[in-house]
C-alpha cells in the first residue's frame, strides 16, 4: 500500500501535464474496453480461494468487491498516467526517471511476487479440487516452477492475445455459474452429476460467440453481450431440462 501511495505521488505531481495531454493511439474503444475487462475477469477465479476463510458471507462478497473495485480503479488510473507523462506504459520508466533506484526495483519485486505467489496458489488450489489427494502446497510449487519456464521463452508482446484468451474462457464460464447459482437455484454439490453436459455445450458455445463479438468491435465490448446471452441461454435450457434430470435421476434411485 505504501509503495502503490509512492507511485501514485510520482505519476500526479504534475496533474495540470495529465490533463492536457492529446489523445493518441489507434486502438478501437471496444478494444480497450475489452482488455479493460478482461484483466479483472482473469483474478476473478482466485477470489474463493481466500474468500473461503471469511467469517461472513455477507462480509467477503462487500469485502472482496469493495477492494477489486478500489484495487483495479486505481491501478488503471496510475497505469494510464505513466503513459501519458513517461510516454510509456511501462510503470519502471518513471520511476527510474524520478531517481527511485533501489525503490523502484522493490516496487517491481514486491508487485511481481505477490501476484505471481497467488497464481501459483490458485492453481495449486484449483488442481487439488480435482484430484483430492494431492497436496495444494506442492501443486502450487510445480506450477511456479511451470510459470517460470514458460516466462523465459514466452515473448510478452502476445500478452494482449492471452488476456483475450482468458476473457473468452472464462466470460461464458461465470455467465453460466452465476446463473446456475442465482437463477436456477443449484447451491450445492450434485455428486451423483459427474458432468454437466448442458453446461459444457452452452460455454463451448459461448467461447465461440465471444470471438464473433469481438471482430463486430461493438462499443459495449465482446464480454458483456457474452454474459448476457449465454445466461439468458443457459438460464432457459437449464429450466427445460431440469425437470427431466430430476425425474431420471430419480429412476436411477427406484432401481437401485
Amino acid at each position: 500500500m505504501a509503495l502503490t501511495i509512492v507511485l501514485s505521488g510520482l505519476v500526479f505531481n504534475d496533474i495540470s501535464g495529465l490533463i492536457k495531454a492529446p489523445a493518441a493511439g489507434g486502438m478501437p474503444f471496444s478494444a480497450g474496453l475489452e482488455l479493460s475487462v478482461a484483466m479483472p475477469l482473469s483474478w476473478l477465479s482466485l477470489i474463493a480461494d481466500y474468500t473461503r476463510y471469511a467469517k461472513s458471507v455477507k462480509g467477503s462478497a462487500w469485502g472482496s468487491g469493495l477492494g477489486y473495485f478500489i484495487g483495479s480503479c486505481w491501478m488503471y488510473i496510475i497505469g494510464l498516467g505513466v503513459a501519458l507523462t513517461a510516454g510509456n506504459a511501462d510503470p519502471s520508466s518513471i520511476m527510474l526517471a524520478a531517481n527511485l533506484g533501489f525503490a523502484a526495483l522493490g516496487i517491481i519485486i514486491v508487485a511481481t511476487v505477490t501476484t505471481t505467489f497467488m497464481d501459483a496458489y490458485s492453481a495449486g488450489v484449483s488442481f487439488s479440487s480435482l484430484c483430492p489427494g494431492l497436496n495444494e502446497k506442492y501443486i502450487a510449487l510445480v506450477m511456479a516452477v511451470i510459470g517460470t519456464l514458460l516466462a523465459l521463452v514466452v515473448d510478452m508482446e502476445q500478452y494482449e492475445g492471452f488476456l483475450l484468451a482468458i476473457g473468452s474462457v472464462f466470460a461464458p464460464l461465470f455467465a453460466i455459474l452465476l446463473t446456475d447459482y442465482f437463477l436456477l437455484n443449484n447451491r450445492s454439490i450434485r455428486p451423483e452429476l459427474k458432468a454437466n453436459w448442458l453446461a459444457l455445450a452452452v460455454w463451448a458455445l459461448g467461447v465461440a460467440m465471444y470471438y464473433q463479438f469481438l471482430a463486430l468491435e461493438l462499443v459495449m465490448g465482446a464480454t458483456i453481450p457474452v454474459i448476457v446471452v449465454v445466461s439468458l441461454l443457459y438460464a432457459i435450457l437449464g429450466r427445460v431440462t431440469n425437470p427431466w434430470m430430476c425425474c431420471k435421476l430419480s429412476v436411477k434411485r427406484s432401481i437401485k
